[in-house]
């Protein structure tokens, strides 16, 4: 009987053993061009055992109404577009600034990075956010937090009325008695400058009051977030 097994398996095993791979290590994750200059880089290496053949676009990126929304962008560009990189080889990609920075608010974008159209199926597709620093000095994100909808489904709703994106990640409860309650572990999202998210939060018989949320914002340690009044808790428009 095991013999007969060996026998049947070894087959599927050789199969499984010349499966292709395909993935790209991409260096830095997020990026960022700062003012003063023109372009920044990303380098792609192939550690798959086939080559990667696909193309590099820009897209402006948005948030608006809690929608992710990727618009045709023309102030900047990728170069080079079309991609093909042999397996363990790397390739430089440029964020191209073509105009001037912006004056006071960061600009948002996202690098995607699409497989050819003779790809295996499951190839990763990749979204990487790449972020146009302004002249002001120093733009920081300015987030505050309030709770919609505490009957029924709650709803964590995130404005952030700086000039800069926040970068939220470990997102936590913390009760009235202190107790910490994990909601998200690790990168919970960003929250672009004048803009607003919303997150579902498991219902609480406390509905979440006299407590805080905490979470690490842009990569620091962790820290409460500052609630809002609800009067003041629309969010800023867009562009503003």
């Amino acid at each position: 009987m095991r013999w007969l097994m060996r026998w049947l398996l070894a087959p599927l095993l050789a199969v499984v053993g010349i499966l292709p791979v395909r993935a790209l290590e991409i260096r830095p994750v997020s990026v960022s061009v700062p003012a003063g200059t023109a372009h920044a880089e990303v380098w792609l290496e192939n550690t798959g055992n086939t080559p990667w053949k696909g193309q590099a676009r820009l897209y402006r990126w948005e948030q608006a109404g809690d929608q992710e929304r990727l618009l045709p962008a023309g102030e900047v560009a990728v170069s080079p577009a079309q991609l093909t990189i042999a397996p363990g080889q790397g390739q430089r990609v440029r964020v191209v600034l073509l105009g001037g920075a912006p004056d006071v608010v960061q600009q948002a974008y996202r690098l995607v990075l699409s497989p050819g159209p003779d790809a295996a199926a499951g190839t990763a597709r990749y979204s990487l956010p790449v972020f146009v620093e302004p002249q002001a000095v120093a733009p920081r994100s300015r987030l505050r937090v309030a709770i919609a909808g505490s009957t029924g489904t709650p709803l964590l709703r995130l404005y952030n009325d700086g000039a800069a994106h926040a970068h939220l990640a470990d997102l936590a409860f913390v009760d009235a008695r202190g107790r910490r309650h994990g909601l998200i572990d690790g990168l919970a999202g960003y929250v672009l400058p004048h803009s607003a998210r919303s997150w579902s939060l498991p219902p609480r018989p406390d509905g979440y009051a006299g407590g805080c949320f905490q979470a690490r914002l842009d990569h620091a340690a962790e820290a409460a977030l500052p609630s809002v009044a609800p009067e003041i808790a629309a969010p800023a428009q867009p562009g503003l």
